[in-house]
C-alpha cells in the first residue's frame, strides 16, 4: 500500500513539474522548425522570381519577341525561334534543382516552353479567362504566385507534377507591349518535402497561406481550397499577418497550438498540433511507472533469463559470424565489446579473420602480378621457327635479287623484335598496334607469296586509344597459320575497330575475321583454355588463352575474347574491352 501510495505521488509530481517544461520546450523546438522551414520555402520563391527576371531582361528573347513582331517571318523562321527560346529556358532551367520547368505563354502567336513543353495544351486554354493571365498582362500585378496545383501545360500526362508557379508579365521592351506571361514552376515535392519534414506530432502539421487567407500549399490536395475560415483560424488572421506569432485556440473541443512565420512574400507558413500530443509523452510515461509497479513483482522471475542470455547472446553472435565466415563473407565482424573471456575470444577471431582476408588479398594480388609477368616473358621471346623461316624468306630474296624486298622484311623484322623489348611500355595506341601488324603483315606476305591480305577499318578517332601492346598480333598469327596457310589461293583477315554503343559505359570492339578453312566445333571450348594440344607456332607463341588472360588482367572479367566459326569456314574472334577510366583516351 506504501508503495503503491508512493508511487502515485512521485508520478504525479514527476507529470505536473515535467508538462510545463516538455511543453516549453517543444514550443521553442517547433518555432525554430518554422523558421527554418521558412527560411527554406523563401529561398526557393526567391529562386523563382530571380529566375522570373532574369527571363524577362533576357535579350535573346527580346530578339526573338521583337523579330515576331515585326511579322513577315517564315515557317523555317519560326522553326529556329522556337528551337531557340526553348534552348535558352532549358538551360536557365538546369541553373537551379529547385525549378521543374519554366513557360512563355502568349494568348497570340507561339508559346514557348522547357522539359515536357506540350503547346497543344496550351490551345485548350483561353488565357484571357484566366485571372492572373488577365491581372498580369493588365497592369494590375507586376508578379504573382500561384497556388500549389498540378502542371496543365506538362507533356507528361495529366496531373503527373505538382509545381508552384511563378507568373511575371513578358513585354516587348522594344514597344513597351505585352507579349506574354512568364511562367517559373517551382517543384512542387520539394515544397511538400520541406513541409512534411516538420510535421507536428500525430496529426499536427503545417501549411502555407496566402494575404488572403486562403491555403496555397498543404500536404493533402483536398486542401488547397481552403480558408483560414474554414480551418477555424479565421479570428486569428489579424495575428498571422504578423513577422511571427504563437497561440493556443481551441477547434472541435480540443485545445491546439499554433504558430506562424511570414516568407518573403505576402505568404505565411502556419503549424498546428494539439496540445495532448505535446505533452503525450509525459502522459504515456504515467502510466507506464504505474505499470511498472506491477511488473516489478515479474522481473525477478525474468532476471535469471536475462542474465543466463547476457552470456549465451555474445556466443550465438559469435557463431553467426562464423557461418558468415564459411560463406567467405569477411565482412562480418563480431559486434561483441565486453571485457570478459567471450569478449577477448571474439577480439581475437576478429583479428583472425582480418589476417586470412589479408593472406586472400595477398594471395590475388601475387597470382595477378604473376600472371602479368608470364604475358611479359610471353612477349618478350620470339619463336626460333618464326626467326628461321623468316631470315630464310629474306635470305632467297637476296639471292634472287629482290633486294628491296629483302630491305623491308629486315626492316619490318627489326620493328617488331624492338617492340618485342617493350621500350615504350606496355601500352600502345591503337595507332601503333595497327603499324606494327602491318610489318607483321609485310613478312608473312613475303612467305606465303602474297596470298594473303589484310584489311583494317577504324576510325580516326579511335586511333589514339591505348591497348596492351601485341593484342592484335597473336590473333591475326592465329587466323593465318589455322585458317589461311592450308588454302592454296590465301584469303583476307578484316580487322575490324569500333566503339560500343553504350556510352554509359565506354568500351572498344576488336573484330578479326578471316575466310579461311575455319576451326572444327570440337575445338572451339578449348582454345581459350590452351586445352588445343597443338604446338605453339608463329611469332611469339602466344595462344588465344594467353590473349584472353591478357584482356581480363587489365580490363576485368567482364572483358575477353569470344570465338565463333560458322559451319562452311571462316572464324571471327571478338575482343571485348570494357575501357577504365585511367585508359579512355579519345574513347
Amino acid at each position: 500500500m506504501l508503495l503503491t501510495f508512493a508511487i502515485a505521488m512521485i508520478s504525479s509530481l514527476y507529470f505536473w513539474l515535467s508538462s510545463d517544461v516538455i511543453l516549453q520546450n517543444v514550443r521553442v523546438s517547433t518555432k525554430q522548425s518554422a523558421k527554418q522551414s521558412a527560411d527554406y520555402l523563401s529561398l526557393i520563391l526567391t529562386v523563382g522570381s530571380d529566375m522570373g527576371q532574369q527571363i524577362f531582361r533576357d535579350a535573346r528573347i527580346q530578339g526573338v519577341i521583337q523579330e515576331e513582331a515585326k511579322g513577315g517571318l517564315s515557317v523555317d523562321q519560326k522553326f529556329d525561334h522556337k528551337n531557340a527560346v526553348n534552348d535558352i529556358l532549358n538551360n536557365i532551367m538546369y541553373t537551379s534543382s529547385f525549378v521543374h520547368s519554366i513557360y512563355l505563354l502568349r494568348e497570340q502567336g507561339v508559346s514557348w516552353g522547357s522539359g515536357l513543353f506540350n503547346a497543344s495544351k496550351v490551345m485548350r486554354y483561353t488565357l484571357t479567362e484566366r485571372d492572373w493571365y488577365n491581372d498580369i498582362l493588365g497592369g494590375r500585378q507586376d508578379e504573382l504566385w500561384l497556388p500549389l496545383q498540378f502542371d496543365p501545360f506538362s507533356g507528361g500526362g495529366e496531373n503527373t507534377r505538382l509545381v508552384l508557379t511563378f507568373v511575371k508579365p513578358l513585354h516587348n521592351l522594344a514597344t513597351r507591349e505585352p507579349a506574354g506571361a512568364i511562367l517559373v514552376n517551382v517543384d512542387g515535392q520539394l515544397i511538400l518535402q520541406a513541409i512534411d519534414r516538420i510535421r507536428l506530432g500525430k496529426t499536427g502539421d503545417f501549411f502555407v497561406v496566402d494575404g488572403a487567407g486562403k491555403v496555397v500549399i498543404a500536404s493533402e490536395p483536398e486542401r488547397w481550397s481552403d480558408t483560414l475560415e474554414t480551418t477555424g483560424l479565421g479570428e486569428r488572421l489579424p495575428r498571422i499577418g504578423a513577422e511571427e506569432s504563437e497561440f493556443e485556440l481551441e477547434l472541435d473541443g480540443v485545445r491546439q497550438y499554433a504558430v506562424t512565420r511570414k516568407l518573403k512574400n505576402d505568404w505565411t507558413i502556419v503549424g498546428i498540433v494539439p496540445v495532448g500530443e505535446m505533452i503525450g509523452d509525459i502522459a504515456r510515461i504515467q502510466q507506464q511507472i504505474w505499470l511498472f509497479a506491477t511488473l516489478l513483482l515479474a522481473l525477478a522471475s525474468v532476471t535469471g533469463y536475462l542474465f543466463s542470455k547476457r552470456i549465451t547472446s555474445p556466443l550465438k553472435s559469435l557463431m553467426r559470424q562464423m557461418k558468415e565466415i564459411e560463406r567467405s563473407n569477411f565482412k562480418a565482424l563480431s559486434a561483441v565489446s565486453s571485457q570478459d573471456e567471450i569478449g577477448q575470444l571474439s577480439r581475437r577471431f576478429n583479428q583472425m579473420v582480418g589476417q586470412i582476408e589479408a593472406l586472400i588479398e595477398q594471395v590475388n594480388e601475387v597470382e595477378g602480378k604473376k600472371r602479368e609477368a608470364e604475358m611479359r616473358a610471353l612477349r618478350h621471346q620470339i619463336n626460333p621457327h618464326f626467326l628461321y623461316n623468316t631470315l630464310a624468306t629474306i635470305r632467297w630474296m637476296i639471292k634472287f635479287g629482290r633486294k628491296e624486298g629483302a630491305y623491308d622484311g629486315i626492316s619490318s623484322l627489326v620493328r617488331l623484335m624492338e617492340a618485342s623489348m617493350e621500350k615504350q611500355g606496355v601500352f600502345y595506341t591503337i595507332r601503333d598496334e595497327l603499324e606494327l601488324l602491318d610489318k607483321y603483315m609485310v613478312i608473312q606476305r613475303f612467305r606465303y607469296d602474297f596470298r594473303i591480305h589484310l584489311d583494317v577499318r577504324c576510325e580516326e578517332a579511335l586511333m589514339d586509344v591505348s591497348i596492351p601492346r601485341m593484342l592484335l598480333q597473336p590473333i591475326v598469327e592465329n587466323a593465318i597459320f589455322h585458317g589461311l596457310a592450308p588454302k592454296e589461293d590465301g584469303g583476307t583477315v578484316t580487322v575490324t575497330i569500333e566503339q560500343t554503343a553504350n556510352t554509359l559505359e565506354p568500351g572498344l570492339i576488336l573484330r578479326i575475321e578471316d575466310d579461311g578453312a575455319g576451326i572444327p566445333p570440337d575445338r572451339l571450348p578449348g582454345l581459350l583454355l590452351g586445352r588445343t594440344g597443338e604446338a605453339k607456332s608463329g611469332m611469339f607463341g602466344i595462344g588465344l588463352n594467353h590473349v584472353h588472360e591478357t584482356v581480363q588482367l587489365y580490363y576485368g572479367e567482364r572483358s575477353g575474347v569470344e570465338i565463333v566459326s560458322p559451319p562452311g569456314g571462316g572464324t571471327i574472334v571478338t575482343v571485348r574491352l570494357f575501357i577504365k577510366e585511367e585508359m579512355a583516351i579519345g574513347i
